[in-house]
């Protein structure tokens, strides 16, 4: 054996170093397999999470608390654009962080910083070390404890949306696999927020229609025009004279302007009928509380709207329609338009008696306390009346 031969042998030594080395190198590898397997689980899990819903809101609340848990973001946003003229942009900001690490502004201009340029050229940016950057970002200072900043724009069939905004404590760099990751969630949220705003586009649709055939409803009989905007404001005063959020006083209110949507499902002569109406003809028009509830499913109102005109001729006692439900069992909004609805009405003229005496509504509202009507509700009611909030 030769001299250059024997100095290409191992020794025992070099031969137990490069076996470590190569159980290492394959221990590493199968560890960023598992790492990659794990994260793209991670990646279809907040996929469904963010799709499973046509609500902007929850499609923004879902993507920021998901964003800190798959790439260990501590500040994120997601940057909607508002304006294309003016390249306003309304920013959506991680809920659960301190104070001091918010946006001041949820609306911001996008023109001179990060979050225009993402815009304008629809191409990611990643800042490496914030400190070494002296460009305008409209993002939280770098004294946070914030490092990195990587910027996505969110696309959806070739349109721009707006921009994802990921602010990290360590560095990010290019080329690392957090830069596909965050590409893959700022597609998943581009269509997520296209199906919504569609879907929103159709639900607005949608309701414009149904509010035309309430307006043609009440056009058809001048004893009942105007009596849903009626009943839609005067139950909003009392949701708040009960106390009600905001929220709840939102939902009666549209419960209110379409509580006799169903009404559209009933014969006209019966609702213009100046006699009394025969069994068959008051059988028919106590179905309109399930054709409204009907009609406006599709609309995917809040529960509590579809509840509210479903129920809204029940009985605090039981005697009511279209189920019979007693006391609470009726949901609150419902129990209000029915001591609203039957106060205009006994207010208003129709085709078969006139309008009754303000002092009599109000004897009669409290005679049927805790027999028609909700004893908490007519005391809300009456001191409306007595304060002169419902003329």
């Amino acid at each position: 054996m030769d001299d250059k031969t024997k100095g290409a042998e191992f020794g025992e030594d070099e031969a137990r170093f490069l076996s470590v080395l190569r159980a290492s190198l394959d221990l590493a590898i199968d560890r960023g397999q598992e790492e990659n397997a794990a994260m793209l689980r991670k990646l279809i899990e907040m996929g469904q999470m963010i799709s499973s819903s046509l609500e902007m809101d929850v499609i923004i609340e879902t993507t920021l608390k998901s964003l800190k848990d798959v790439v260990g973001a501590k500040w994120c946003a997601l940057g909607l654009l508002r304006d294309k003229e003016t390249g306003e942009i309304v920013l959506k900001q991680s809920p659960e962080l301190s104070k001091g690490s918010q946006v001041s502004a949820e609306h911001v201009q996008a023109e001179g910083t990060i979050l225009g340029k993402v815009m304008k050229t629809g191409q990611p940016l990643v800042i490496e070390d914030l400190a070494n950057y002296d460009g305008s970002l409209c993002l939280p200072d770098c004294s946070n404890g914030i490092r990195s900043v990587a910027v996505f724009p969110v696309k959806a069939g070739g349109n721009i949306l707006g921009a994802l905004i990921v602010c990290t404590p360590f560095t990010l760099h290019r080329e690392e696999n957090e830069m596909g990751y965050l590409s893959i969630i700022a597609s998943q949220v581009g269509l997520a927020i296209e199906n919504a705003q569609l879907y929103e586009s159709l639900r607005e649709y949608y309701m414009n229609v149904v509010n035309a055939l309430a307006a043609a409803l009440e056009a058809k009989d001048k004893y009942t025009q105007g009596h849903s905007l009626r009943v839609a404001l005067w139950a909003k005063a009392v949701a708040e004279e009960m106390g009600l959020s905001d929220k709840e006083q939102e939902m009666v209110y549209i419960g209110g302007l379409l509580h006799d949507i169903g009404k559209v499902g009933v014969k006209e002569y019966i609702l213009l009928k100046t006699s009394k109406l025969t069994p068959e003809e008051e059988k028919e028009i106590r179905i309109h509380p399930s054709v409204g509830a009907k009609i406006l499913e599709p609309a995917n109102l809040p529960q509590e709207v579809v509840e509210a005109v479903l129920y809204h001729h029940e009985d605090y006692d039981g005697g009511g329609y279209p189920e019979g439900i007693v006391g609470e069992k009726i949901p609150l909004l419902a129990r209000i338009i029915r001591v609203v609805d039957s106060y205009d009405a006994m207010n208003s003229d129709r085709p078969y008696r006139k309008a009754f005496s303000q002092k009599w509504v109000i004897e009669e509202l409290s005679r049927c306390s805790g027999k028609q009507f909700d004893p908490a509700v007519v005391e809300a009611m009456k001191k409306l009346i007595e304060r002169g909030k419902l003329a």
